[in-house]
């Protein structure tokens, strides 16, 4: 649902934020979420105490289509069958949104989805609750998918796409980068410098626990050595158009964009190594007056008895490693690949370091870009 919002809303809120203050047998995450709070920490921390009355109705995000109907079943539907809670569907609310609703305490809707910037500090602490814990059993919980102010309801992915007919298949990332044994025009996304630069990293051997502090120097002297051969997309639709059409022989793109096509007959594939993992994070507004039970919808949508729910007519993946997956898609999940390297890119480190330099990073991208 939020993956081009998601971005896009990235690339607006670290700036304002910068103003307002492994291999292959072993899966890795770089760096990965740690909240090192105690539970009694946390609960006095949290206003929103388990032990408050449940409000009669609260409002949730839900901007409609296919995701919207899903996230209908999965999540409102269990939540007023669980706890007798009417959920009332609200619209997207971006960042500027939750901005004036806490600045006026004009409460128009109880759980969001607050972009990367605002689910660290410094804005996480001004514009959203803490996260109660207590509700919630972290170790549950795919490590990097939760920070102290949101949780991951579903994850997606920056993965590798290719052409099946275009030569010999890659098999892993660094291909992406290999010109000579892989000729062709290569997708990448132009407005997320942060997925581009990692993806960079990745290929010239750093590490995915070893990324912070990103060295761009290092990743752009990297893309240097297929520039010529990129092409640059603006959306999902469009670098999958890139795709399907075989204007692009490799692309690094939404997985399930990737294997929609595969699954309509296109002649392509997705490699796995190498994949840039974002969460899709939900949160409660900073006194929020119905805080309690938007705490209790959050827990409710990411225990283990229902985070897969959505599996069954999505493939935004369970950030609860415990949670069942629809078995008939479970390949196409990026969860299902993580004896591969992957990078959870909207984790509270990598989210907090990019945020604090969000300006710095996105002018040496454009700059690069344009020379």
């Amino acid at each position: 649902m939020f993956k081009y919002k998601f971005l896009v809303l990235v690339v607006l809120v670290l700036s304002l934020v910068v103003a307002s203050c492994a291999p292959a047998a072993t899966a890795t995450v770089a760096p990965t979420t740690a909240v090192a709070t105690t539970a009694a920490t946390e609960a006095a921390a949290s206003p929103a105490a388990t032990s408050a009355p449940l409000a009669a109705s609260i409002v949730y995000t839900n901007t409609g289509g296919d995701w919207g109907t899903c996230s209908a079943t999965a999540f409102e539907d269990t939540f007023t069958k669980n706890f007798g809670v009417k959920v009332i569907e609200g619209p997207a609310v971006d960042d500027g949104q939750l901005r004036a609703m806490v600045d006026t305490a004009n409460y128009t809707e109880d759980v969001v989805f607050p972009s990367v910037g605002f689910v660290v500090d410094p804005l996480g602490a001004k514009y959203l609750e803490p996260i109660d814990y207590n509700l919630i059993d972290k170790s549950e919980l795919l490590a990097g998918t939760y920070t102290k102010y949101a949780v991951a309801q579903d994850l997606f992915s920056f993965a590798f796409g290719y052409r099946t007919d275009k030569g010999p298949a890659p098999t892993k990332w660094e291909d992406f980068f290999d010109t000579t044994n892989f000729p062709g025009k290569r997708g990448l996304v132009s407005w997320d410098y942060t997925t581009v630069i990692i993806g960079a990293l990745l290929a010239d051997g750093v590490a995915p626990d070893q990324l912070l502090p990103l060295d761009y120097n290092r990743a752009f002297k990297k893309l240097d050595t297929i520039k010529n051969d990129i092409v640059w997309y603006d959306t999902g639709s469009a670098g999958q158009d890139l795709l399907a059409t075989g204007e692009v022989r490799f692309i690094q793109l939404y997985a399930n964009r990737i294997t929609s096509l595969k699954e309509s007959g296109s002649p392509v594939d997705i490699l796995w190594d190498g994949q840039i993992i974002q969460a899709d994070y939900i949160g409660v507004p900073k006194g929020d007056p119905n805080a309690a039970t938007a705490m209790k919808f959050i827990a409710n949508d990411v225990s283990a008895d229902v985070n897969g729910l959505f599996t069954n007519c999505e493939t935004g993946a369970p950030s609860n490693t415990k949670a069942t997956i629809n078995a008939e898609k479970q390949k196409d999940f990026p969860t299902s690949h993580l004896d591969q390297r992957y990078v959870i890119s909207s984790s509270e480190e990598i989210a907090t370091y990019v945020a604090q330099h969000a300006d710095e990073l996105s002018n040496a991208f454009n700059e690069w870009k344009g020379n």
